[in-house]
């Protein structure tokens, strides 16, 4: 063999340790990197698929919304006691909650108005201190179902003056209303 050939080989040898160290410590790592970025591209294509199905459905949910805003909005005291009635006592569980207060008593005032009044008269007991029972009456006047809330009584809840607690009582009235009535509003203030 001539000293030319074995140096060749010398040299193949090395070429191919080079090439195989620059696939292991080059390549591979890179590799993994690379398998990573196209399962998150494909997970990103999935997203963006359902997501773009959500939109396609956003003008049917807007027209659902429309219905039920307008069915809240066409509660008549008249013609649905019920359903005022209920929709009064969420929106007053709700301003209770918020303003600290708890109603002892909610019951239909069997006193009637006077002719023609279609108001559903109500008497209610609330408890809580005086800001925060000023704060519910005034919720309870400017929620969903329009209603003419006056105090009939306000005393302390306990004779000693310990107790800050004060217990009022209103006379709530659920106005009438039709489906055109600008104070008809989609949620309690």
């Amino acid at each position: 063999m001539s000293p030319n050939a074995g140096d060749a080989r010398v040299i193949a040898f090395a070429a191919v340790l080079v090439v195989a160290a620059g696939y292991t410590f080059a390549f591979r790592p890179v590799e993994s990197r690379i398998g990573d970025q196209l399962a998150a591209n494909a997970t990103l294509a999935e997203r963006t698929v359902a997501d773009r199905a959500v939109l396609g459905m956003r003008p049917a949910l807007e027209r659902e919304q429309a219905r039920v805003q307008a069915r809240l909005r066409g509660v008549d005291v008249a013609a649905d006691p019920t359903r005022a009635v209920a929709t009064f006592l969420r929106d007053a569980a709700v301003a209770a909650a918020v303003h600290r207060t708890r109603f002892a008593t909610i019951a239909a005032n069997a006193q009637p108005g006077a002719p023609g009044d279609a108001a559903l008269p109500l008497d209610v007991t609330l408890e809580g201190s005086y800001v925060d029972v000023l704060a519910t009456m005034r919720a309870l006047s400017r929620g969903r179902i329009p209603a003419a809330v006056e105090i009939a009584s306000l005393a302390r809840k306990s004779v000693d003056g310990g107790d800050a607690t004060l217990s009022a009582t209103l006379r709530v009235a659920l106005e009438p209303q039709t489906k055109d009535d600008d104070r008809v509003r989609t949620r309690p203030h």
